[in-house]
């Protein structure tokens, strides 16, 4: 039949391949293997040599270099009216891969270097599983403004100061804008915060008390959202403006902070039941003293510094500035920034905020001259100059604004300090005279500088003057602060020196940035609490115990029942390592586990000793990042009357967990027997037979040797059957082609479920010199197959998983196989399984911090799955869809969400799965190119070219790939290589597509493959 279809086939010669001639059959035959002209020019860039030298003019270096600058740096005058964030939100696929850059440390530096002690290495662990609720939840319960924190907090000098990889070629690990993007996905989620549902439903009158918190600045903010967590009901916010968000609102860059993320964290607070109550101004609508006479038990001050400081501390300069204030072109900083973003961020109106042109000069180097400097080239300034009489190395400004701000081209001018402003005759300040201000000693921890009489002066059009702030200037100040012009406060418990129930933080105490306030404002909140407490007659914990963040995604019910047996949730751990010894099991249960497989163990007349090492990464990669192992140790080396005994223990202390006993023998019905009725002794609630462990123990005929033969290992499960009543569980092996054979031969014969699947044998990675990595011998250096695990192995355990869910409904499964993330565990269970094994993540971490991240990203994912408005977005589960930034997902008013339970879930998605032969091939896809993501690398063209169909054009140098549909056959490699997010969507096709078969079939090719396919509809669809 092949024979006739070839000698059937057309060339366009018409000769049918005999024809010699110059025109006939021998050309098409060389046509088969030669690109035509076409592809000729689109494979000219590909290489097929490399390593040769390459000859080019600098010249033509450096015009490439000027023309494609992808650098942050440009012309800062370029900026007008242009307050689009500095840097973009990262994609996910850049967040994934920076997460999996941290080391996770256990001793995690970053955390002790964080101002609110976020537990860092958990929410990073987090992110690098797309766990964006679980990575929330772990920022916001230590602090609950995230979210601009994270955009503005100064990690060079908090927690990236002391990350352990700070010294690498990549530097630290970016951990705020990782912050930023956790929250930023929650925030589109569009669900509310509660309070923690297993505190106290009925708190004493004391939680009654009302208490006043002035300021709804970061402090404020963060103070009353700890007191509404652990269930204060009167907690109002005094606020002198009409939005909440303090500096963050009202003075930080709209292109630093927008204002949507500022006030989403105020609704937050909200949702606590705290009161806010704007356009109430201390020491102008109510007094200290009155708050006191109307009944407030406690009060925290959050009013921040809010004068502008003009220079009374320095008397050479005050007279001109006297002067200048009057000046139509002078501005001190907080009313400059306050107005712009007073237009800016709360009206909309960013053209009646001051236009600036010309020469801007900023007077001071902190945070806040610097916001001014970049604002200045927003409203028009053409040349920005910030002059500070200090040098660099002692400047206040942290990196994450000085740098930006160098990038933009401001000047930057040291050792300079003002000593007058120059007026014309109609009072506006022309220019500033300067005295040259060097240091006199040489201590770089605390430099003296003295004035030189080097005067000189510097032109201007407009002055924004930023000496930094103070407290005002009014009798109830004089009563609270120090002499240095700070409040006086016991820094330990923000409770001041001056009333026992007047507690303050943040930059009236002279905390120095965003993220120390709110930490000022959550100290204070524990003290605030165990003052009312106590003066009501309570006790309070010594050691501080905050209540953490809590949505209606804590409270999805993720139990199950398998085997006739109920569990809280469908973790636990699998017979191997992590089960070693009880103790790991006790840590296990205590973390959150419900179940454990102990180790296996076998007759003392099967005892096993293992060899040393025995445990490595598959692949040779030097990063380790990939969460899969080697390993050849056997079964347990404990004894059996160990795991007999122990489990007496483990049951008495944890009667609600499940413990599994893991058994294994020859093909012996009498050791079988023997073996299960001395594990009946113990309180086990079930058993797995493990005949599946693939190395070592097979070679005993144990194992492998015992589960690969369906009646060998029906055989073993009536023997067992005999003599016990409690479920059996059949571990089998991944290497036999058939699983659901398996599985219905362990059905047929009494076992309730099957565990799918254990390990497959591989090889490490040898070295270059056929050496093991690791080898046992230290002449010997050797190593055999052994089991390999984690997510090498997940493609094959849940093909297993989904066959036998299809093909032998009656029997339940648990998963098993790489489930590292809340994503594997919502496939294996929506493939066919009530329960899941956990192994190879806890080997590459730890146990606690692995469960939570499971348990808050299931619970997650069957929220966010329950929303409808949240699917129709394009939103598949907590993996949000492409643009989810512009969704402005509101908060979700209408109650709990109803979600499916795990029972409903299972096996309910199988039908995405189908045979191969039963697939749609009436509709087919094209690639199409996002340009607005796509960087330009040309990794799909470098793909397409050499193994797909050369449907790509690229020629190289800063254009984008051009899909050339006509030659394009749908096959995804393309969106499979893209190393960009959203940058490749596969889209209908736009053209007719035929199947290009080389050459014409003839009249007896099967005339169902003769494909014309017409273009789909303009609905979109994506990969």
């Amino acid at each position: 039949m092949l024979l006739t279809q070839l000698r059937s086939a057309q060339f366009a010669c018409g000769t049918g391949g005999g024809c010699s001639t110059e025109g006939g059959c021998g050309t098409k035959k060389k046509s088969l293997t030669r690109y035509n002209d076409k592809h000729t020019e689109l494979m000219e860039p590909m290489p097929t040599v490399l390593a040769k030298p390459t000859l080019r003019n600098t010249k033509v270096r450096e015009a490439y270099s000027e023309e494609f600058n992808r650098t942050p740096h440009c012309a800062g005058s370029t900026k007008v009216n242009d307050y689009s964030r500095d840097i973009p939100l990262m994609s996910i696929q850049e967040a994934v891969r920076e997460a999996s850059r941290c080391l996770k440390c256990n001793d995690a530096p970053c955390q002790q270097g964080c101002s609110t002690t976020i537990d860092i290495k958990s929410f990073i662990y987090n992110i690098q599983n797309k766990n964006w609720y679980g990575a929330a939840k772990v920022i916001l319960s230590d602090n609950p403004l995230g979210l601009t924190c994270g955009q503005l907090c100064p990690i060079s000098e908090l927690c990236a100061r002391n990350c352990n990889v700070s010294h690498t070629e990549q530097g630290a690990i970016k951990i705020n804008r990782l912050q930023e993007l956790a929250v930023r996905i929650f925030k589109e989620m569009g669900v509310p915060q509660i309070r923690d549902p297993s505190l106290p439903k009925v708190l004493p009158p004391s939680y009654k008390k009302p208490i006043a918190i002035i300021g709804a600045g970061p402090a404020g903010l963060s103070c009353a959202t700890f007191l509404g967590r652990m269930g204060y009901e009167n907690v109002h916010i005094f606020e002198k403006s009409q939005h909440g968000g303090g500096i963050v609102s009202h003075e930080i860059p709209q292109n630093r902070a927008p204002i949507e993320e500022a006030l989403w964290e105020v609704e937050m607070v909200k949702q606590l039941g705290v009161q806010i109550h704007y356009g109430k101004q201390l020491g102008k609508d109510f007094t200290l003293t009155e708050l006191r006479e109307q009944g407030f038990e406690s009060v925290f001050l959050g009013i921040g510094l809010q004068q502008p400081k003009m220079g009374k501390d320095d008397p050479v300069l005050q007279p001109s500035i006297k002067q200048a204030v009057n000046a139509p072109n002078f501005y001190n900083s907080k009313d400059f920034l306050t107005t712009v973003y007073k237009s800016v961020k709360f009206e909309g109106r960013p053209q009646e905020a001051p236009r600036l042109k010309g020469h801007v000069m900023v007077l001071g180097i902190g945070d806040t001259a610097l916001d001014c400097a970049r604002t200045a080239f927003r409203q028009g300034a053409e040349r920005v100059s910030v002059v500070f009489r200090r040098g660099f190395q002692d400047i206040r400004a942290n990196d994450e604004i000085f740098d930006p701000a160098r990038w933009e081209g401001i000047n930057y001018i040291p050792y300079s300090a003002p000593i007058q402003y120059k007026l014309d005759a109609s009072g506006k300040v022309t220019a500033v005279e300067f005295d040259k201000n060097l240091p006199k000693n040489t201590d770089p921890k605390n430099l003296k500088y003295n004035k030189t009489n080097q005067k000189y002066e510097m032109p201007v059009d407009f002055v924004i003057q930023s000496f930094g702030c103070q407290l005002p200037e009014e009798d109830w100040v004089q009563k609270i602060k120090k002499t240095d012009n700070l409040v006086d406060v016991d820094y330990e418990t923000g409770r001041t020196r001056a009333y026992d129930w007047l507690f303050v933080g943040g930059d009236a105490i002279g905390t120095k940035n965003l993220v120390d306030a709110v930490n000022d404002g959550k100290t204070a909140s524990w003290f605030m609490h165990k003052q009312i407490q106590e003066s009501n007659g309570f006790s309070v914990p010594t050691t501080p115990k905050l209540p953490g963040f809590h949505t209606a995604i804590d409270q999805v019910d993720i139990s199950t029942t398998i085997c006739g047996v109920k569990m809280q949730n469908p973790f636990g751990l699998a017979s191997a390592p992590p089960t070693t010894s009880y103790p790991m099991i006790r840590r296990a249960f205590e973390s959150g586990y419900d179940f454990a497989v102990v180790k296996t163990f076998c007759l003392d007349k099967d005892a096993v000793t293992n060899v040393s090492p025995r445990i490595y990464k598959v692949a040779g990669d030097p990063l380790k990042l990939e969460p899969s192992f080697g390993n050849i140790e056997l079964i347990t080396e404990k004894t059996a009357e160990y795991w007999v005994e122990g489990a007496k223990d483990i049951k008495k202390d944890f009667p609600e967990k499940v413990l599994i006993g893991s058994l294994m023998c020859g093909f012996k019905k009498e050791d079988w027997q023997e073996l299960t009725r001395y594990a009946n002794t113990a309180p086990f609630d079930m058993y797995e037979l493990n005949l599946s462990c693939p190395h070592g123990m097979n070679e005993k005929g144990m194992g492998r040797a015992c589960g690969e033969d369906p009646e060998v290992l029906g055989q073993i499960t009536r023997w067992v059957r005999e003599v016990t009543d409690k479920p059996l569980i059949i571990k089998i092996t991944p290497n036999y082609g058939y699983a659901e054979t398996l599985a219905q031969a362990a059905l047929d014969n009494g076992a309730q479920a099957v565990t799918l699947t254990n390990t497959m044998p591989g090889l490490q990675d040898p070295l270059p010199s056929g050496e093991p990595l690791v080898g046992v011998g230290l002449k010997e250096r050797q190593y055999a197959p052994g089991g390999t695990t984690g997510s090498v192995l997940r493609p094959f355990s849940l093909r297993k998983c989904s066959d036998v869910a299809k093909m032998v409904p009656g029997i339940e499964i648990f998963g098993s196989g790489g489930i590292i993330s809340g994503d594997h565990a919502m496939s294996y269970i929506q493939y066919g399984a009530k329960a899941l094994q956990i192994c190879s993540a806890v080997q590459n971490l730890d146990a606690a911090t692995v469960y939570y991240d499971l348990e808050t990203s299931l619970k997650a994912n069957i929220y966010c799955l329950g929303k409808q408005e949240l699917y129709e977005k394009g939103w598949r589960g907590q993996f949000p869809p492409f643009g989810f930034q512009k969704l402005g997902t509101k908060f979700d008013t209408e109650g709990k969400v109803v979600t499916k339970g795990i029972t409903e879930l299972v096996a309910s998605k199988l039908k995405h799965i189908s045979p191969l032969e039963k697939m749609n091939r009436q509709e087919f896809l094209a690639p199409v190119i996002n340009e607005d993501k796509c960087l330009q690398c040309g990794r799909c063209y470098l793909a397409c070219a050499d193994s797909g169909y050369q449907a790509i054009k690229f020629d190289g140098y800063n254009t984008f790939p051009k899909i050339v549909e006509a030659d394009c056959t749908g096959c995804a490699i393309c969106h499979a290589v893209c190393p960009v997010q959203d940058a490749i969507f596969m889209l209908p096709r736009t053209e007719v597509y035929e199947i290009n078969r080389g050459t014409t079939p003839g009249p007896n090719y099967p005339q169902e493959h003769i494909i014309r396919v017409e273009p789909l509809s303009k609905e979109k669809h994506r990969i």
